[in-house]
């Protein structure tokens, strides 16, 4: 499975879902590992992404309303709103599920 990271853009939502986090300004929050490929998606606003591992491959994200990003297995992400938004965060269903 490949863990590269893209950005996609999706149709964006005006109105909150029960799903989404809102996120205060300057908010910041950990989205922890998860053994399935997930995926975020900016409802609102833009939001910062930086992954907790510290090697080469470690990137910052910047995504606005309308994004989304991949976040491959195992992986471990901070979040932070600039200056608000909405995110959610969707897994994949477990295989044979």
């Amino acid at each position: 499975m490949s863990t590269a990271f893209m950005h996609e853009p999706h149709g964006g939502r005006s109105l909150a879902r029960p799903w989404e986090w809102p996120l205060a300004p300057g908010e910041v929050r950990r989205i922890g590992p998860a053994p399935v490929p997930r995926w975020i998606d900016v409802a609102a606003g833009r939001v910062w992404l930086t992954p907790t591992r510290r090697d080469d491959l470690a990137a910052d994200h910047w995504l606005a309303e309308g994004e989304r990003l991949a976040l491959p297995p195992g992986s471990e992400w901070l979040l932070e709103a600039w200056p608000s938004a909405r995110v959610a965060v969707h897994e994949a269903p477990p295989a044979g599920g």
